[in-house]
């Protein structure tokens, strides 16, 4: 049996345990609601900046006018970024990284036809810019103000095509060597498509301008210039129409 004097230090004891017990607690649920909202905030200062990048360029978009369609203060922005080219860099990030792993997804290793890899990396490539159609013309506006922006971020894309480049590299070898295709380095293939692709749609905001299509006409113009380019490719690889072939 414990005396009075033990049970009154055994309660303590329990008592100090207990709150301490509480307070880690919350502290923890206190540091994930923090943690969370950061991230909300700091996901809404880039969804701004996107946009912003995309209807004015970047040249002409302000952190002042991302801070407000972000609904935070200027300083709040910058205690998220230091700097515009910061932003830039992550929205650039976030992009590359979804289209790179759409395009990754869709070229599987389990194909054993190149052309099918090929033509369905190009076709998720086409389909991810139909939905962000302004992002080829943000790129060529950056690339020819500020060039030292995408020096910079040179690594980062090399990177990204090492990872998507190695197995489509080694099938695209094996094909010439059987003399199936032309020869051809996997560099000037891929100069070959992103040209072909980034230029469709460099100049799609201007097109439609001029044009003044409704979105029925614009996807059955992209629908067409899909195909053209998926044949123009077919072409610079087999020499001949795929239709035909």
């Amino acid at each position: 049996m414990l005396n009075p004097e033990k049970k009154f230090v055994f309660f303590i004891l329990f008592f100090y345990i207990w709150e301490l017990t509480e307070l880690l607690i919350y502290k923890g649920m206190n540091t994930r609601k923090i943690n969370k909202a950061k991230k909300n905030t700091e996901e809404a200062i880039m969804a701004a900046a996107e946009e912003l990048f995309l209807e004015k360029g970047y040249l002409l978009a302000t952190t002042t006018e991302i801070a407000r369609r972000a609904g935070v203060t200027h300083a709040m922005l910058h205690y998220y970024f230091n700097t515009k080219e910061q932003i830039f860099f992550k929205v650039l990030d976030k992009n590359l990284h979804e289209l790179f792993s759409s395009v990754r997804q869709s070229m599987s290793a389990e194909r054993q036809s190149f052309w099918e890899n090929l033509s369905a990396g190009v076709s998720m490539l086409l389909a991810f810019l139909d939905e962000h159609t302004q992002l080829a013309g943000l790129l060529y506006e950056v690339a020819k103000h500020s060039p030292d922006l995408l020096e910079r971020y040179q690594e980062n894309v090399t990177n990204l095509l090492c990872a998507l480049g190695g197995h489509h590299k080694a099938l695209l070898q094996h094909e010439i060597a059987e003399g199936k295709c032309n020869p051809v380095t996997f560099e000037q293939l891929f100069l070959d498509i992103v040209t072909l692709v980034f230029s469709t749609y460099m100049f799609l905001p201007a097109i439609n301008q001029i044009a003044r299509m409704g979105k029925a006409e614009m996807d059955a113009l992209l629908k067409r210039r899909h195909e053209e380019i998926l044949t123009l490719i077919y072409l610079r690889l087999y020499g001949k129409d795929p239709m035909k072939a």
